[in-house]
């Protein structure tokens, strides 16, 4: 315990480790500001004549008080009374005009912007079964909403048809995983899908800081003749390399949960916490496969995010631990931590998600990956991908910790 706590003393010492952490802490609360500041919206009185221009938290709450009426269940009556309401207003005027500005002010703010988000899973639950193309809203009947629930569930059937075509398996597999979403959905206005995408962004910058942080954890004892000393030591060998390792995992672990904790509490704060009681499939697709609310899925992201974190920080170790050069160690841990987003672009492969950071990114980040259908095959296996993401980063960090002692040991044998 006394070597395990000297070890972390000696880690936290050290001024890169304290520059990034610090680096880490602050982009936490900015990048959950951000979205809150783009935020805004202008206020009208009641012959439609500006009153004031509203932005971030103004803007959240203005436009929260306008949607609240729909809060709640997403019931079939609640979204034919919705449309219906949108229908007869926007019918007189065309839908092209809200596009191009010659809709009334006044009007669109009373009538039409607080039914918008409620029905804005409508166009993709109706779309066309052939090409997959969602429908205008003028064009859906609003006696069809009654079967609403039903009819999400045909979408999702023909979604899979399209995209998993030659894999029954995966069809199957979706449908099967579909029926475990709670109906009706929840729906409460105010929170941004802007939002996830700055938890991903978060968690894709504090892997990357984390593992500049942890590539000179044996490579600089290397570079430095350090090691020669400290392998004479009694417990200089694989005594000393498992503190090393449970030293390093211990601050980044720490760091990694008080950064997305800052985070999320900040963006929750600022929205509003009910917002988390809202189905993802009213934020995301109508016929995302997870049977998860907002905050479930900020949970799920969070935890997926930290399983990347300690698979490639145990993967930056085994570098660490293998080569000298700090140098190599970094830039070769740096790549591995953008690989996936490349190999991603290529197409979704096995490769993307089995690697430490396959996790995190964009596109093939955990959170668009957890609201896709992008299924990986082995002859007439058909696995999702988001399980793949978390058994592979599940096998991983074991076993890189283990390359990575036996590494360090190897080393000082040589």
């Amino acid at each position: 315990m006394r070597i395990y706590l000297l070890e972390l003393k000696r880690v936290l010492k050290s001024r890169r480790t304290i520059v990034l952490l610090l680096i880490a802490l602050i982009m936490s609360a900015v990048m959950a500001w951000l979205p809150v500041m783009f935020e805004d919206i202008n206020q009208y009185d009641n012959n439609g004549n500006k009153v004031a221009e509203l932005n971030g938290l103004d803007a959240i709450a203005y436009k929260k008080s306008l949607r609240s009426a729909n809060n709640g269940e997403v019931t079939p009556e609640k979204l034919k009374e919705a449309l219906t309401i949108y229908q007869n207003t926007v019918k007189p005027y065309g839908v092209d005009s809200i596009y191009s500005g010659d809709f009334p002010t006044e009007i669109y703010i009373k009538k039409v912007f607080p039914v918008e988000a409620l029905l804005g899973r409508l166009p993709e639950a109706f779309s066309d079964p052939q090409t997959g193309q969602g429908t205008s809203l003028m064009e859906i009947s609003p006696d069809k909403l009654y079967r609403f629930y039903e009819q999400t569930q045909q979408h999702l059937k023909d979604i899979m048809q399209m995209e998993q075509k030659e894999h029954p398996a995966a069809q199957g597999q979706a449908l099967q995983k579909y029926t475990e979403v709670k109906t009706p959905f929840q729906f409460y206005a105010g929170y941004s899908r802007d939002a996830f995408d700055y938890i991903i962004l978060l968690i894709f910058l504090l892997v990357i800081l984390c593992t500049a942080a942890a590539t000179p954890t044996f490579s600089n004892e290397y570079q430095t003749g350090s090691d020669s000393i400290l392998r004479c030591a009694k417990y200089g060998r694989t005594r000393l390399a498992i503190v090393k390792i449970m030293a390093a995992l211990t601050i980044f672990v720490v760091a990694f949960i008080v950064c997305i904790s800052l985070h999320l509490l900040i963006s929750n704060l600022s929205f509003g916490t009910e917002c988390m009681k809202t189905s993802m499939q009213m934020l995301f697709s109508v016929i995302s496969l997870p049977a998860f609310n907002l905050g479930q899925l900020q949970m799920m992201l969070a935890i997926g995010g930290l399983l990347s974190l300690l698979a490639t920080i145990s993967f930056t170790l085994f570098l660490s631990a293998k080569f000298k050069d700090s140098i190599s160690v970094i830039l070769i841990a740096i790549v591995t931590c953008l690989l996936p987003i490349f190999t991603y672009s290529a197409g979704a492969n096995w490769l993307t998600f089995i690697l430490p950071s396959g996790g995190i990114g964009m596109q093939n980040s955990l959170l668009y990956q957890l609201t896709g259908f992008a299924y990986l095959h082995i002859g007439k296996i058909s696995v999702w991908s988001p399980y793949v993401i978390m058994a592979a980063a599940i096998i991983e960090i074991p076993v890189f910790l283990f390359l990575s002692v036996r590494a360090y040991c190897k080393h000082q044998v040589a």
